[in-house]
């Protein structure tokens, strides 16, 4: 049904649960912007003006409180559409299952679950109503989590027509981004991005758009931009509900039209198309460059490079030849001149990455951090502290090094060498801090000992997969208290010495052998 103006949502509700004030995390003003954003989205016709009798807002609640009790309630009087929609915080706690934070939620993974709401709360909710279309939006650090093997959110027996549809705006472990307060009425990039794409509809597609439509043009939006990519799961025939009415014009644009038109219709196309209709898809996005559109500039540049392509056919992207490259460069710069903050991060990624050349990665990084591009930002950093510690900023493997190269000396281990069962024992008391998940452990070890090590675009950086294995392999070894965790990790990290990551990695790989 597209007919949005006459759809009766009366059988319906909608539960929209936002934190932005909190005791043991940052208060986030972004969240509480993007809550009221998608409150007002919904009450839009746009998507059929939700009646406010079918809306429950949860908005910065200070505790849990009666909260599942609410959840549950309001969900027993759907039949028609069951919409879970939250931002803020999300934590993981000791069992690994997704929480939702609240204003006094702890960070204490002993009492993040009876302080927070876990998911497998509205997973409950949505299992007690009848309603034929279940949704969850997840705005929030590890989302992913929500599809974690923990079950399904239909019930038993459902109508013909229905199923459910859970949208993250991140990974299992991955955080969420928002906005900085500087940048004027700031919001979390997920939700900024999805209530944009309703408003301004998807040219070219239907008259009515369901979460897939949306979902593809948001996620590309996202992963362009350097975001975290967000992820879906789709049960049953919860895809074809129509969410919004596209705002955007049903038919392809006409020769000579708009080009920000004819770009956001090649970007639709080639979200939706395989990668053998990417010649009419680069062409368009040709037209709209040579109109001085620097997104398409952008694309161009990403085909050149072969990304599209990989992206398309979902690998990984293969090397660039020489042409190719002068290809993206130009297109890259071109956008650049036109004063996209979009064109010179991804100069500054082939400086740093293909021609080797830190300095003029340092010029189209620092570039696109004065016009706003928080990605961009990111990188400078990490790749100045590099060059501060007089790293090699390539990315040439370990062992293509010279070999009179002088070997670190290892950090002393922190404990003594004890036979295999002694050690056995000490490993699984180590993990019993974990509730005994090697996974968990791992994870959290890897993420505090990254940010350690300058983070990601830090020193970090210059090791390959190997590398970054071995070290953190190391660095398990010692068995690091779960309570000083980021203490353990900094002084492993000077331990190594600044600056002699990589040579100690190397040194880690030659005496495995």
């Amino acid at each position: 049904m597209t007919n949005l103006a006459n759809r009766d949502y009366s059988r319906s509700r909608a539960v929209l649960m936002g934190t932005w004030d909190y005791r043991d995390f940052d208060d986030v003003p972004a969240v509480g912007r993007s809550y009221h954003r998608m409150r007002e989205l919904l009450q839009d016709p746009v998507c059929g003006s939700w009646p406010r009798d079918s809306i429950k807002l949860l908005n910065n609640r200070p505790t849990l409180g009666t909260t599942h009790v609410e959840l549950i309630e309001t969900f027993l009087q759907a039949t028609d559409v069951a919409l879970f929609y939250y931002v803020g915080h999300g934590i993981y706690d000791h069992r690994e299952r997704l929480c939702l934070a609240v204003g006094d939620t702890r960070t204490d993974p002993n009492f993040t679950a009876a302080t927070g709401l876990s998911f497998e709360a509205v997973r409950d909710a949505f299992r007690a109503s009848r309603a034929a279309v279940k949704i969850a939006v997840l705005d929030c650090c590890y989302a992913g989590l929500a599809t974690e093997e923990y079950g399904r959110l239909s019930a038993t027996r459902l109508p013909p027509v229905s199923g459910a549809y859970v949208l993250m705006s991140s990974s299992a472990f991955e955080a969420s981004w928002h906005e900085k307060e500087e940048v004027i009425g700031a919001q979390t990039y997920f939700t900024k991005a999805l209530v944009q794409t309703v408003q301004e509809g998807v040219p070219g597609g239907p008259a009515g758009l369901t979460f897939d439509h949306i979902f593809g043009v948001v996620a590309d939006q996202l992963v362009e931009d350097g975001r975290p990519e967000p992820g879906r799961r789709i049960e049953d025939h919860a895809a074809g509900w129509v969410f919004a009415r596209n705002n955007a014009p049903d038919a392809p644009p006409e020769p000579g039209a708009d080009p920000d038109t004819v770009f956001h219709e090649a970007y639709r196309r080639e979200t939706k198309e395989g990668v053998e209709r990417l010649p009419v898809i680069a062409a368009m996005y040709r037209a709209a460059a040579e109109a001085g559109h620097a997104p398409s500039m952008n694309r161009l540049g990403q085909i050149a490079e072969g990304r599209v392509q990989a992206r398309m056919q979902g690998v990984e992207p293969g090397p660039v030849d020489r042409a190719k490259l002068l290809e993206a460069t130009q297109w890259y710069s071109k956008a650049s001149e036109a004063g996209d903050p979009v064109g010179p991060l991804h100069l500054g990624q082939l400086y740093e990455e293909q021609y080797n050349d830190a300095d003029q990665a340092v010029y189209w990084y620092d570039l696109a951090a004065r016009r706003g591009n928080g990605a961009a930002q990111e990188r400078l950093i990490g790749l100045r502290q590099r060059i501060r510690l007089g790293i090699d900023t390539s990315r040439e493997p370990a062992d293509a090094r010279s070999e009179e190269e002088p070997e670190p000396a290892r950090p002393a281990p922190a404990t003594p060498t004890l036979s295999g069962l002694a050690a056995e024992a000490l490993r699984q008391r180590w993990l019993a801090d974990w509730d005994g998940s090697e996974p968990l452990a791992t994870a959290q070890c890897l993420d505090v000992l990254l940010d350690a090590c300058g983070g990601p675009h830090g020193e970090w950086a210059i090791l390959d997969d190997m590398e970054q294995g071995r070290v953190l392999v190391d660095f398990l070894a010692l068995l690091p208290p779960r309570a000083n965790l980021a203490r353990a990790a900094r002084d492993y990290y000077e331990a190594v010495g600044p600056g002699r990551l990589r040579d100690h990695a190397a040194g880690l790989l030659r005496a495995a052998q």
